[in-house]
């Protein structure tokens, strides 16, 4: 199996020890946070924001430089 290093934040790997379960691995405990939003179909996800929360985040994204295109294609 391939291997790939991720640049994280601090904050966002103590984030990720809290929720990691005794004797898990960061790569199975990554796939058990992400597969519920994989499993689910993008429609299940609209009207979760409020106008301007769901603004705010759109401005976030653009400003952030992210490919918005790449998002735009994928599968949730």
């Amino acid at each position: 199996m391939a291997h790939k290093t991720l640049t994280i934040s601090e904050e966002a790997y103590k984030s990720l020890v809290q929720l990691k379960k005794e004797g898990e691995s960061f790569t199975a405990l990554i796939n058990r946070i992400t597969g519920i939003v994989r499993k689910k179909p993008l429609k299940e996800f609209a009207g979760r924001l409020k106008d301007d929360e769901f603004e705010k985040a759109a401005i976030e994204i653009r400003s952030s430089g992210t490919d918005i295109s790449r998002l735009e294609r994928a599968k949730l």
